[in-house]
């Protein structure tokens, strides 16, 4: 079974040891801005409050996606987006020649946040026609937050779990611009797939694991072709593939 395990998913997130000096030189304050600060702060500790809300099991994986959207929905991007160095980032990246670079993100400078966060983030980088490969979830809650770029954004809801495939019904199909955003739990567009359609495209990225008790799963991504074959009433037989397939497919 082409399923993730957790110590595969933190090795492909923190891939390139480049891109963390890059990050870790720019430093949160630079990152974000001085002026804007304050807000970055609060609106961080609110996605910690809630992040641990759901990995503690206090609210469902449902009521954490209206959250999280709530969250992404209040973020002033325009201001973030004009002390954020993209053009210094984008100067260190590498784009792999299939899929998304991961950059991973350090807000330990980030004032009242906790040391010890529930929540997984970093930014992926793709460029044109790259992709974050298709992929389902198990255990886990996430939401991708568009930085900058245009992309091609699919989801699908994971109705059956089978020995050699899924079925899944298309939910998303659209274009996702700077500020726009998406989410996914076990029980809601489960599975997601973005391409970039400008020449770069960045994407925020936070997850968080261990979400549903009643998931016997360890939390892990899984991979999916959602092409598949189309089965009445719009649903997809997707047969599980490895990562290597799919990114050789997808990416």
């Amino acid at each position: 079974m082409p399923l993730e395990t957790r110590r595969e998913f933190t090795q492909h997130a923190l891939q390139s040891l480049t891109a963390l000096a890059l990050i870790e030189g720019l430093g949160v304050r630079r990152l974000f801005g001085a002026e804007t600060q304050p807000i970055v702060d609060r609106w961080f500790k609110e996605l910690e409050t809630i992040s641990r809300e759901i990995h503690d099991h206090r609210v469902k994986d449902l009521e954490f996606q209206k959250q999280l959207e709530a969250l992404y929905q209040r973020v002033d991007l325009p201001a973030l987006l004009k002390t954020l160095d993209f053009d210094r980032m984008a100067a260190g990246v590498t784009y792999p020649a299939h899929g998304a670079k991961s950059l991973p993100v350090d807000f330990k400078n980030v004032s009242g946040l906790s040391t010890s966060q529930v929540f997984g983030r970093q930014i992926f980088a793709m460029s044109q026609g790259r992709s974050v490969i298709p992929h389902g979830h198990d255990n886990m809650a996430t939401g991708f937050l568009v930085l900058k770029g245009n992309l091609r954004g699919r989801h699908y809801d994971r109705l059956e779990d089978h020995k050699d495939h899924y079925i899944v019904r298309p939910t998303v199909d659209r274009t996702f611009t700077p500020g726009e955003y998406s989410t996914v739990s076990d029980h809601k567009d489960n599975v997601h797939w973005f391409t970039a359609a400008s020449d770069h495209a960045f994407i925020f990225n936070i997850h968080v694991m261990e979400t549903n008790p009643e998931n016997p799963n360890k939390p892990g991504r899984v991979y999916v072709d959602p092409i598949g074959e189309k089965l009445a009433g719009g649903l997809i037989k997707a047969p599980k593939i490895t990562y290597g397939k799919a990114n050789q497919m997808y990416g």
